[in-house]
């Protein structure tokens, strides 16, 4: 069981689910030069407010990200803003990382 704490700082259920992601920093309005690089990961769990992404590289706590979420087994996808809301290591051997996102709109 999670502790109170944890349970009380999420504010809508999450709901297991595997979906692709591609996704990629927003670049701020004081950036003179755009960065496409595109970072594959996978949703790990969905919610009303965001999802949890598991990548092979950390993301900036700080970041905006473009989402592009795949359904219909990879035909379409659904892009989406999301701020990023906190990030860590997850405790297996390879160099994956956890990150939760919220949805911006």
């Amino acid at each position: 069981m999670k502790p109170s704490s944890e349970r009380e700082r999420r504010r809508y259920p999450r709901f297991p689910q595997i979906l692709e992601i591609q996704s990629c920093d927003v670049p701020s309005l004081k950036q003179k030069e755009t960065s496409k690089t595109s970072l594959p990961g996978r949703a790990q769990n969905v919610s009303k407010g965001g999802f949890c992404l598991l990548t092979n590289k950390p993301i900036d706590r700080t970041s905006v990200m473009l989402c592009h979420v795949g359904v219909s087994e990879g035909v379409t996808t659904i892009p989406t803003l999301v701020q990023v809301r906190w990030t860590r290591k997850q405790n297996v051997e390879d160099e994956s990382y956890l990150t939760g996102v919220q949805f911006l709109f």
